[in-house]
């Protein structure tokens, strides 16, 4: 399967969805319940990487319930994971049909989208995903369809789409850390470093955000701070990649 260069959340949820669903017969309820038992086994086995037998959980939720949204989004995801993108595809198709006001689907199927690299529709799906009424996952989304525009090379458009991220969840790390790289490279450091600053106040000290914080100090000529920002990341942080990179100066 390609990957692209970030990775994009897939919203695989074991319990129900919160999606409202009308209540439904007794007998298909039961079919509902297996699949959704075979469901979870099957996302159990997948995560552990033992493929035979996720298919034959996961196939028999099919055979449960052939209509149920989450049986054909679980069989979508088997088949993205072993790297069958045709049958990919006509799963998430599927899923969507039986269920186009689940944003969770839309999401899921956005990121299947951005690894095939077919970016324009896998913006649309993360942004349909958000457009859903009942959707509560809207700065996953964000971020996903962020982290995707930036992998196609649509900057600044990836830009706008970390700050709705940011503004849906002011404590989200990853778009926040990101849209601060993408401020300090437009010559925003001002903006930058008051940006990590709040998310080190509430979430504490980072790794990545420290070395950013020595970019941008740099970057404003204020050597005697970038030093002393370098400094807590070799104390706080000597093992990790970014101080790695700080002492190759490949930042």
């Amino acid at each position: 399967m390609h990957r692209t260069g970030c990775v994009l959340l897939l919203i695989m949820t074991l319990a129900g969805c919160a999606t409202p669903v009308e209540k439904q017969k007794s007998s298909e309820f039961d079919s509902i319940r297996a699949a959704d038992a075979r469901i979870s086994l099957g996302l159990g086995y997948l995560n552990s990487d033992r493929y035979q037998q996720a298919q034959q959980n996961l196939q028999q939720a099919l055979r449960y319930a052939p209509d149920y949204y989450r049986a054909l989004l679980s069989m979508a995801y088997y088949q993205q994971r072993v790297g069958e993108s045709e049958k990919a595809d006509r799963f998430y198709q599927q899923a969507l049909r039986q269920a186009p006001d689940n944003g969770d689907v839309h999401n899921n199927y956005g990121v299947f989208l951005c690894e095939q690299r077919r970016f324009a529709a896998a913006k649309q799906a993360f942004l349909q995903a958000i457009a859903q009424p009942y959707y509560h996952r809207v700065s996953d989304s964000y971020e996903n369809a962020a982290f995707c525009q930036l992998t196609a090379g649509e900057r600044q458009s990836a830009k706008a789409l970390f700050e709705k991220a940011v503004d849906h969840d002011p404590l989200r790390v990853r778009s926040g850390l990101q849209l601060a790289k993408l401020e300090i490279e437009d010559g925003q450091e001002t903006r930058a470093i008051a940006r990590i600053q709040r998310l080190q106040r509430q979430i504490g000290e980072r790794p990545a955000g420290l070395l950013l914080l020595v970019k941008a100090h740099q970057q404003q000529g204020n050597a005697e701070q970038a030093a002393h920002d370098a400094q807590r990341l070799a104390q706080q942080f000597p093992e990790s990649k970014e101080y790695q990179l700080y002492l190759a100066n490949e930042y």
